[in-house]
């Protein structure tokens, strides 16, 4: 069974979900601040306080992310931690490189604004004990002090903004990397030249997490590179939706429901969206979800006209499905009728489009998942 993550606020509107695996990293608390540190279940709460600490400039640098997408419009489902650190689920849209650029970099200066506001503590502690060299400050870093927990979020910040501006694709240095390619290359190009800057990263990620020992950067490298190729599958298949026409995949019929039929008709056939036309031109939409609500509450004496939805958006035939698929996410709808010469002809619906999308996805990247799969079987067998 999945793990899904718990809500545990809202901010802004956007709701903050932790991860079940955020589990694991509490276990390394107790084993880094306790046992190795040697500092017992003083080190151990110490620790859990800096964890806390640095999952919260973790939310923060979600969150700025998710406040600049939201000024250009994007909707923002919501914010997940992970041990990894966090991930911002954003509507997924063709931006213009400019908007890209802001929402990527929008994170790392919020970890470089935190860094600045402590920097004050650092040149406090550096002038009181006379500290002339950067790396003197890592020795104070690992007290068990306020002075301790204030460097240390200082110092982490720094290593989140630094880390996140690293050029390896999904990471926001990656995706400010195919948001400035995209100007000359087009978003395609781009971003399968981001996706192979972040694989050669990830592959660099796991060599030295091999050498070291350190499973942190294996499952990073991991991450990095199973964002990347589900990030390179969407655009793939973004691009080929812009060029096929919507007519070729809508349901076509010439009747529609009339708004003067009772609402128990709508169910003919079984419960779906339907388009309500009036001598052979759209005036409305039946959604699917009110016709089951009203009729299950026992309204059987409304009529069609009653609950239609007069604020629709008819397209041409020749629209691409890309074009009316970002339609459907921004109202979010169900369904569009498809009109020609202003007469109905057919409706093209969720339903449709995610099995188109489906069918995409398996014919371009069947054997990407194949290899994939594989080298993630092949890496279980060198851990067992």
């Amino acid at each position: 069974m999945l793990l899904r993550s718990v809500k545990i606020g809202s901010i802004y509107g956007v709701d903050v979900k932790l991860h079940p695996s955020f589990a694991l990293i509490l276990l390394w608390v107790l084993y880094q601040w306790g046992y190795a540190a040697s500092a017992g279940w003083r080190g151990v709460v110490f620790g859990t306080l800096v964890l806390l600490a640095v999952f919260a400039c973790v939310v923060i640098h979600e969150l700025a992310h998710a406040l600049v997408a939201m000024r250009h419009g994007l909707a923002v489902r919501d914010i997940t931690l992970l041990p990894i650190g966090g991930v911002a689920r954003i509507e997924h849209v063709a931006l213009s490189p400019r908007s890209e650029i802001l929402i990527a970099l929008a994170g790392p200066l919020a970890n470089v604004a935190i860094a600045l506001l402590l920097t004050p503590v650092v040149l406090f502690v550096a002038v009181a004990h006379n500290i002339h060299q950067a790396l003197g400050i890592l020795v104070y870093a690992d007290q068990l002090s306020i002075v301790g927990f204030l460097l240390y979020l200082w110092i982490a910040n720094i290593m989140l903004a630094l880390f996140n501006l690293l050029p390896a694709f999904p990471m926001d240095g990656g995706r400010v990397l195919r948001a400035w390619l995209s100007g000359s290359r087009g978003r395609l190009k781009a971003t399968q030249v981001a996706v192979a800057v972040g694989q050669l990263f990830a592959l660099l990620f796991a060599v030295l997490g091999l050498l070291a020992g350190d499973y942190v950067l294996i499952l990073l490298s991991l991450f990095i590179l199973v964002a990347a190729q589900i990030e390179a599958r969407h655009v793939q298949i973004e691009a080929r939706m812009r060029f096929l026409p919507v007519g070729q995949f809508a349901l076509w019929d010439s009747g529609g429901i009339s708004p003067s039929a009772p609402l128990a008709f709508a169910t003919r056939g079984g419960p779906r969206d339907l388009v309500v036309t009036q001598n052979g031109r759209v005036v409305g939409m039946l959604w699917r979800r009110d016709t089951l609500h009203h009729l299950s509450s026992g309204h059987h004496e409304l009529y069609v006209k009653d609950l239609m939805d007069r604020d629709f958006h008819p397209v041409d035939p020749r629209d691409s499905v890309l074009d009316v698929h970002n339609w459907l996410l921004d109202s979010s709808t169900s369904a569009v009728p498809i009109v020609v010469d202003g007469h109905y002809r057919g409706i093209f619906t969720g339903d449709r489009l995610a099995h188109l999308y489906e069918a995409l996805d398996d014919r371009e990247w069947r054997w990407q998942r194949q290899l994939l799969a594989m080298c993630v079987e092949r890496l279980r067998l060198v851990w067992r």
